[in-house]
């Protein structure tokens, strides 16, 4: 029988070149109607609110170190798989804690731009039920993401690295990070299941595919509360997600991450072998990491534009055109 280390070393191999190798998945579901039954599942998570022990307070930490207020879906989706959260997050705590991958990833999204979307008047704010706290809120909704996606961004990078053989043995990081202040809570994810069949969708608009499951990016999750707005964003990015200008920052953004993400790998401490995700839960893990890698760069671009498209709450307030 091989030694225990050359059978986890062929087993991350493989998964390596699996995760090189496998066709790219579809950037959008098209099938929307057939996913919109209310029979359809979605991606599988480990709730806040049921989190214990262990899992509450890694989860705990992940809000703390990102800086906003909720743990995101593909955490939420990786605590289902038993150990895999503990140990990646055992991995690269030292690199989030520190803010080393954080900051990366703010410092990389800085250099994303696409093509702004034109003012949203006030008049359809109004129009669609909008008030100044509502404003108010739909922008702490797209601050929330524009800060947390490329967090994710970066972390998934790293986390890929140590799921196809990477072994790190540096030295750490420095600490006393200055964590940012945490951003204000958003009203929580809403369930496409239980939306009236036209708000439904329009939500599934944006649905797309993780582990073979329909997806919802969390971003318009949030937003179907204000389903004028979700609409408004719907036919504002619906030419943008094929178009060559949003692929081309997609790409550059992705590819930044995984630029970065090596130096932070080596610097990390020595990974315990023990508890390591088996071959199968690794090409899982990975196929996950490969589409977060498109959606969080999409989060965190169309998180800005409706930043900047949409006027400050205080113009509501003062009765603003």
């Amino acid at each position: 029988m091989p030694p225990r280390n050359a059978c986890r070393r062929g087993m991350a191999e493989g998964a390596r070149l699996l995760y090189l190798k496998r066709p790219r998945p579809r950037s959008r579901i098209r099938n929307h109607r057939a996913m919109s039954q209310p029979s359809e599942p979605l991606l599988a998570e480990l709730t806040e609110d049921r989190a214990t022990g262990r899992i509450a307070e890694i989860y705990e930490e992940i809000r703390r170190f990102s800086g906003v207020p909720y743990v995101s879906s593909l955490q939420r989706y990786l605590a289902t798989m038993p150990g895999v959260l503990e140990w990646a997050w055992d991995a690269l705590r030292p690199a989030l804690i520190s803010g080393v991958i954080p900051e990366t990833g703010w410092r990389l999204a800085r250099t994303v731009r696409i093509p702004p979307a034109a003012p949203v008047p006030v008049a359809a704010l109004r129009q669609w039920g909008v008030d100044a706290a509502g404003l108010a809120a739909i922008r702490n909704v797209a601050a929330n993401f524009v800060r947390v996606s490329p967090v994710n961004l970066v972390t998934g990078a790293c986390l890929g690295l140590l799921l196809t053989g990477t072994r790190p043995s540096g030295a750490g990081f420095p600490a006393g990070w200055a964590v940012p202040a945490m951003l204000a809570p958003m009203p929580g994810n809403a369930d496409p299941l239980r939306l009236p069949a036209d708000q439904r969708a329009v939500l599934m608009r944006f649905a797309t595919e993780v582990d073979g499951t329909p997806f919802i990016p969390a971003l318009y999750r949030q937003l179907a509360h204000w389903p004028g707005v979700l609409a408004w964003l719907a036919d504002e990015l619906g030419p943008r997600f094929a178009a060559p200008e949003t692929a081309e920052a997609r790409t550059a953004f992705r590819a930044a991450a995984r630029a970065a993400a090596p130096e932070i790998v080596a610097r990390l401490p020595a990974v315990r072998e023990d508890g390591a995700p088996d071959a199968a839960t690794a090409r899982r893990v990975l196929a996950t990491i490969d589409r977060y890698a498109e959606t969080s760069p999409e989060m965190t671009m169309f998180g800005q534009l409706v930043l900047d498209a949409l006027p400050q709450a205080e113009v509501l307030e003062q009765g603003g055109r």
